[in-house]
């Protein structure tokens, strides 16, 4: 494509597919590395789920299905300490008759909100052994659909990849450590994401498909904030609505089910949500603790940081000029991109939510192979190099460091994790402001041109067909 023109013109016009980022030679070879990584990543997985400590995070839903199944509050028997009545009796012909009935050293706090308990409930007439392969099966899935979805689906101007970057992109989002975790532990975090997107793409087409999705994803509501937030920059009213009342039926339904008030339900959830930020994780405010306990001045510098997020966000696109649809879309991707690394710094998070960044790559590769930056060489030269350096980072396993790096698994490597999604967020905010510039700076060219053309006293005012007589 000729990216001479300017963004308006580029944006009025389907835009063909555009040429690989990286010299071919490269992007073959890295796609032969990341391919070969990938076969190992998919033989991982499998014997990890097979081995008792496989799934460990989807086990809470499998353990809290068993009590909404025999009638009773999955949150109350937590705090509580309660245990399912046996016998039970699986679909697959298991019967437990003993105890435990949870499996050892697996999760078991019910950390999504009662609508996800809920909907992940059939798991649970199934035995464990055959629950936790049902659900790498829907994780599988949900990362395939996600991948293919960010890479070719969520509006970018038309901006359509070359085949071999497409390739590369996909085998990075399988091969990071994040998905692989997220696979591996049977974490929600992909279904969540899935549903995230299907928001987003159906939100003109309709509401209540994208109000459906956006009440379900609200049920991680610390992964999927940045599209409610988005949806209510938009004043998408319906969406929203239709999402809290998704969540609102989510709690009224287990309070009938567990016989209990819905008030007592949202106050486990509210006591549940204290205890899970609380917990280790890649959030800023984790890391301030090294200098106070006291939780109010840790939570300072996240305000900071949102400040300087939402305060530079708003002035720039209340201040913007009218676009045309597709470079609203091309906003709308920076914006989004934006929203979810502040949301990995701002609330509780671990590395398997973080598999979100796979938006920030896409914008980054979209946005050179467009030359919608119009970035200087030098520029252009350090974000791709930044761009080698960080997907190497989040895909190596940080257990395997450890042994080169010792004490690297943990704290120093979580800190990292964060420290490169602070960087990511600045690049994000940087490159918005140098989009949204440029198409200010092409839009007053175009009004002056226009201008000097009215006035000029030497202009062909004759129509058309009398310069042809």
């Amino acid at each position: 494509m000729d990216t001479g023109r300017s963004l308006s013109v580029q944006y009025n016009n389907e835009m063909k597919a555009v040429g690989p980022v990286l010299p071919i030679r490269w992007t073959k070879f890295l796609c032969i590395l990341t391919g070969l990584y990938a076969v190992a990543v998919a033989a991982y997985i499998f014997v990890e789920t097979g081995n008792p400590s496989g799934s460990r995070d989807f086990h809470q839903f499998w353990y809290a299905g068993n009590f909404i199944i025999q009638g009773h509050d999955p949150y109350d028997a937590y705090f509580a300490g309660d245990k399912p009545t046996l016998p039970i009796h699986y679909l697959d012909g298991v019967t437990t008759d003993q105890y435990p009935v949870g499996q050892p050293n697996l999760e078991i706090i019910p950390s999504n909100t009662p609508l996800m308990l809920l909907l992940l409930t059939p798991f649970s007439f199934f035995s464990w052994s055959v629950a936790k392969w049902l659900m790498l099966i829907v994780n599988l899935v949900s990362m395939l659909i996600t991948g293919w979805l960010v890479l070719c689906r969520i509006p970018f101007a038309g901006i359509k990849l070359a085949r071999i970057d497409e390739v590369l992109l996909f085998l990075i989002y399988f091969d990071l450590s994040a998905t692989r975790i997220a696979i591996e532990n049977g974490q929600t975090t992909l279904l969540v994401f899935l549903l995230m997107l299907i928001t987003i793409l159906y939100a003109e087409r309709s509401w209540q498909i994208a109000g459906s999705a956006l009440g379900i994803a609200l049920s991680k509501y610390s992964l999927s904030l940045p599209i409610f937030l988005i949806f209510l920059y938009k004043k998408n009213v319906k969406v929203l609505l239709l999402a809290i009342a998704a969540q609102a039926l989510g709690v009224l339904g287990l309070a009938a089910i567990g016989k209990t008030s819905p008030v007592t339900v949202a106050q486990e959830n509210v006591r549940l949500l204290f205890q899970l930020f609380d917990q280790p994780g890649l959030h800023l405010a984790r890391f301030f603790e090294i200098f106070t306990d006291n939780k109010l001045l840790t939570e300072i510098p996240v305000l900071l940081m949102t400040l300087l997020v939402f305060v530079p966000l708003f002035l720039w696109l209340r201040g913007r000029t009218s676009t045309t649809t597709a470079a609203q879309d091309v906003i709308d991707f920076h914006v989004l991109t934006i929203l979810f690394i502040w949301t990995m710094l701002v609330a509780y998070h671990r590395l398997y939510d973080t598999l979100i960044l796979m938006f920030f790559i896409v914008l980054v590769f979209k946005g050179l192979s467009a030359d919608i930056w119009k970035l200087k060489v030098r520029d252009r030269v350090g974000l791709l190099a930044f761009m080698a350096v960080t997907p190497l980072i989040l895909i190596l396993p940080a257990r395997i460091v450890d042994k080169v790096l010792p004490d690297y698994y943990g704290t120093i490597s979580d800190a990292v994790t964060t420290i490169l999604f602070l960087i990511m967020l600045s690049i994000s905010m940087l490159l918005l402001r140098r989009f949204l510039q440029n198409m200010q700076t092409e839009t007053t060219q175009q009004r002056t041109e226009s201008h000097d053309i009215r006035n000029d006293p030497h202009r062909d005012t004759r129509p058309r067909w009398a310069n042809n007589s």
